[in-house]
């Protein structure tokens, strides 16, 4: 269980009046100085799962082991392993209370949740100490598929092949999963379909009907389309010399490059991207989608660049981007405000930590704002007037117009806080 504890903004104020001698009152919504907060709750994605807080009281909505979200965070569920049984419960995110719960036999642990909330895919559990992100080599899966509301039977599919569930389909009838190959000694992968109707893996092609491609690499992002329909996974090549459709590439170059998986349409296909993006560590790219999800943008902080890509055609366009320099950065997180206008680039390195206004059409600097601490990640107030900062230590709500920071909300936890997810109302 993750030992977590937030303080509210109020409390944390009066010490601090206290010992600088300042009579500084914080307002009933726990902001200070008089600046009015609007409350809201944020979904906050760390390695150990998902926690749910309120902004600015600091209260803690939801903390529970053995839990994933949604990929688009529109749903928590909480699996706890009995002696030969799961317990399934899936959670008001608002309140924290139960609003459906089942059981199913042996033990498990979640996996990926669905848009819809009502399938769920689960896994024999990892050995302890296994490295996150690392393909665990088995010659055969054990994939179980449940409704968490119980409402129809649970699926237990045993595959020849190592897989890893990726994302359901749309309207929940196949299971994108990830093919490790090989199976016992993992070293590309590929994406399959596992059609939950008939219990078959079948191979999914690219958009033009191309064959499907083994590829190797690192995941480093992913990112759901707004409207739920294409996932983007962001990769770096773990061979030297790799690029996606057989892109000429020096060798001992690191290729970045995108995944596009249609959930809706059932295709995949791997954009590269330029190589002023390529042979740069993991830290430095991040990405963010128009809130009409018509580009995804993927920033590289370190050289200076974000590529553009048109969602529906896939094509890429680079432009250059003046961000702070940083001899070494450790973080970087992007959003995009509500009406698409301006991109915000937030990066942690040696020197602190920045959040840069940018203008999304032009690419032109704003503003750049600094910040002490190590940022982890970015969330922006679903009313786009607020961006949430997340540090080892807090969560910063910034004016998102001016850079000031209005309030702290402390956290304490042993997990970076990598994403942050405002939850509509």
């Amino acid at each position: 269980m993750r030992l977590r504890l937030l303080v509210t903004v109020s409390v944390l104020a009066m010490l601090a009046a206290a010992c600088t001698g300042e009579t500084r009152a914080p307002g009933a919504d726990g902001a200070v100085g008089g600046a009015a907060i609007a409350p809201e709750t944020l979904l906050l994605g760390t390695a150990s799962g998902p926690l749910v807080v309120n902004v600015p009281a600091g209260s803690v909505v939801f903390d529970g082991p053995g839990a994933v979200a949604s990929l688009g965070g529109s749903w928590v569920l909480s699996a706890s392993a009995g002696k030969d049984s799961t317990e399934l419960e899936t959670v008001d995110e608002a309140t924290g209370e139960v609003i459906a719960a089942t059981s199913i036999p042996g033990v498990f642990d979640a996996r990926i949740l669905s848009e819809s909330g009502l399938a769920v895919a689960l896994m024999d559990p990892l050995p302890k100490g296994w490295e996150e992100g690392v393909p665990f080599p088995r010659a055969r899966t054990t994939i179980v598929v449940a409704d968490p509301t119980g409402n129809r039977a649970t699926q237990t599919f045993d595959l020849r092949g190592n897989y890893e569930p990726e994302a359901f389909s749309t309207d929940n009838r196949s299971l994108f999963m990830i093919q490790h190959l090989p199976a016992e000694a993992p070293e590309v992968y590929r994406v399959t379909l596992l059609d939950l109707q008939r219990g078959k893996v079948r191979p999914v092609f690219g958009p033009y009907k191309g064959p499907p491609e083994r590829m190797p690499g690192t995941r480093l992002e992913q990112l759901l389309a707004p409207d739920a329909q294409q996932l983007y996974t962001l990769y770096t090549s773990s061979r030297p010399g790799y690029a996606p459709h057989g892109a000429p590439v020096a060798d001992g170059a690191a290729v970045s490059f995108v995944h596009v998986l249609s959930l809706e349409e059932g295709w995949a296909h791997c954009v590269g991207l330029p190589k002023s993006m390529w042979d740069r560590p993991a830290a430095e790219q991040a990405m963010a989608t128009m809130p009409d999800g018509s580009y995804l943008y993927v920033i590289d902080a370190g050289r200076g660049f974000v590529a553009a890509m048109h969602t529906e055609s896939l094509r890429v366009r680079t432009a250059p981007l003046s961000l702070p320099a940083d001899d070494a950065i450790t973080r970087t997180a992007a959003r995009i405000s509500s009406d698409g206008s301006t991109l915000f680039v937030a990066t942690a390195g040696d020197h602190g930590s920045t959040v840069t206004a940018v203008d999304a059409g032009t690419f032109d600097v704003i503003e750049t704002w600094r910040l002490d601490g190590n940022m982890t990640g970015l969330g922006l107030s679903d009313d786009g007037a607020r961006l949430y900062v997340a540090f080892d230590d807090r969560i910063a709500v910034v004016d998102a117009t001016t850079g000031t920071e209005l309030a702290a909300v402390p956290v304490a936890s042993s997990d970076p806080i990598m994403q942050v997810t405002p939850l509509a109302g």
